[in-house]
């Protein structure tokens, strides 16, 4: 009886998935290469070469709202005793809005954190600093801030960032923990009247909460 030879079966085409595996990857590793590339570009060009920004414009109801505001402060005197009228919350629109009218709003804008203020701010870099001198950038200023119960201000530098980099104290005149106010207060009769005038004042996410005082 004749014996039928058995037939291998054939090998798994190994060389080939090896390829494909190798070309998938390669396509990542470009494909993330890529990515970096143009993530990087725009940093580079929203950091040095920044556009003005987009000032902040309020409607007119948002206007009327916001002058209310402001003739309270510059007048607490003249606000209803009850507190609810004495609590006035300010947003972060009507703050750069107020910074828009000051012909400042392509330049500066400001954000409210918890207990927190931060302004980005476009400007040229002074001749003595240490990168970059005489170049137009992007900064973000982040202060500290609170009212003490005796109505002492504090504004603390926290952070000054390049494009997300905070950037050495040493390189900023040690402007970090400084007390801006404090510094201030004492040779500025229109900013001691200011805080006389508050009662407690809160920095929430968007929003400034103050009380004025009787």
């Amino acid at each position: 009886m004749q014996t039928i030879p058995e037939t291998a079966a054939p090998a798994a085409p190994r060389a080939r998935s090896t390829k494909k595996v190798v070309l998938i990857t390669l396509a990542v590793i470009l494909g993330c290469a890529g990515i970096a590339a143009a993530t990087g570009a725009v940093w580079v060009k929203h950091t040095f070469y920044p556009s003005a920004m987009t000032p902040v414009s309020l409607t007119a109801k948002e206007k009327e709202a916001f002058d209310s505001k402001l003739q309270a402060l510059n007048n607490p005197a003249a606000v209803s005793p009850e507190e609810a009228s004495r609590t006035l919350v300010i947003n972060e629109r009507e703050v750069n809005a107020y910074l828009a009218q000051q012909d400042l709003g392509e330049s500066v804008q400001v954000k409210f954190g918890e207990g927190q203020v931060s302004a980005a701010v476009i400007l040229t870099a002074p001749e003595d600093f240490p990168i970059v001198p005489n170049q137009k950038i992007r900064l973000r200023f982040t202060f500290g801030t609170s009212l003490s119960p005796e109505h002492k201000l504090s504004l603390k530098l926290d952070d000054l960032t390049l494009g997300g980099i905070s950037l050495p104290n040493s390189w900023i005149g040690d402007m970090k923990g400084v007390d801006l106010i404090a510094q201030n207060v004492e040779s500025d009769p229109a900013l001691q009247k200011f805080l006389a005038g508050i009662q407690s004042l809160e920095i929430h996410n968007g929003t400034l909460r103050l009380v004025l005082n009787k």
